[in-house]
């Protein structure tokens, strides 16, 4: 791997050339792949500026990165490789992770607490390799199917769906929720300060006010989601404009958006009045099992 060189559009470079003129210092490449055209395809020629790659970075700083860049080392995207956070544990089978709700004949070799959080040190097809950190010797590997990510610091609500998420459901909403719950954008608190936060943390708050459970939440914002989605409102949720009346000098985007975080609001202010719907997929059928278990619990305590 030392000596190894990289052919970025028509010219071979060190790794170490490649890293500098990428601009990221104090960085280790750890892997390279090619996007545009396919490795495989010998044939397609393009010009080097129209060529595009993708590195995955490690630095001390990051724990770790996706960089792609054209032929001509322009960065044009970074996007974070995410810890393994999982809410179950793993079970260790050799070097193979695999989560602890999927049974095997044999006993496990040794367990990895949930919540514990694995480096990932590189991610290639369908394969995702970890270690624990402070331990650097101890390296494994799991399916990309059975990776639980965490990205930055995530909500009982997002962990809670990763787990409905992973393995694969035939419910299509999961990753829906997932894709639409990470998305982020600026809340004005009332002393006017801006701060940004993912649509999970904004739900999260809301979930807190109304006092109902996750389980309770997930379902609100699956039917809200569902509602907008066929009202063709598409935007960065969410965009929360708080005690504002008069919406008319904001733009269209931000329009959708402060009805998109109010739309999903009142879907949680019903399921906290009524805390049932009727069941039409797997996902909401779990959700409402989930729901009348925690009600039973409650009434327990009563």
């Amino acid at each position: 791997m030392k000596n190894r060189i990289y052919r970025i559009g028509y010219e071979w470079v060190s790794k170490r050339e490649l890293l500098e003129r990428l601009l990221l210092n104090e960085s280790a490449l750890v892997e390279h792949k090619r996007l545009h055209p396919a490795p495989d395809d010998q044939e397609t020629e393009v010009p080097p500026e129209e060529e595009r790659h993708k590195v995955l970075i490690r630095s001390q700083r990051r724990p770790g990165e996706w960089v792609t860049f054209n032929g001509m080392y322009e960065i044009l995207e970074r996007e974070p490789i995410p810890w393994i956070d999982s809410p179950l544990e793993y079970h260790q089978f050799g070097t193979e992770l695999i989560p602890g709700n999927i049974r095997r004949e044999k006993a496990p070799q040794g367990r990895i607490p949930a919540r514990t959080k694995l480096q990932v040190a590189a991610v290639r097809q369908d394969t995702v390799f970890v270690t624990v950190p402070g331990h650097p010797s101890r390296r494994y590997e799991m399916l990309l199917s059975h990776a639980r990510f965490a990205k930055d610091f995530p909500t009982e609500l997002e962990m809670k769906l990763q787990v409905y998420a992973f393995p694969p459901r035939p419910d299509i909403f999961v990753d829906w929720l997932l894709k639409e719950g990470r998305k982020s954008g600026i809340i004005t608190r009332p002393n006017q300060e801006r701060v940004e936060k993912s649509a999970f943390q904004v739900w999260d708050d809301l979930r807190q006010e109304y006092g109902i459970s996750v389980s309770a939440a997930l379902l609100a914002i699956k039917q809200a989601l569902i509602v907008l989605d066929r009202a063709g409102v598409e935007t960065d949720f969410p965009y929360p404009v708080q005690e504002r009346s008069d919406l008319s000098l904001f733009s269209e985007a931000e329009r959708d958006a402060f009805y998109s975080y109010h739309t999903v609001r009142s879907a949680m202010a019903a399921v906290a009045a009524l805390l049932t719907t009727d069941p039409k997929d797997p996902l909401q059928d779990t959700l409402l099992m989930d729901i009348m278990l925690e009600q039973q619990m409650n009434r327990r305590r009563e």
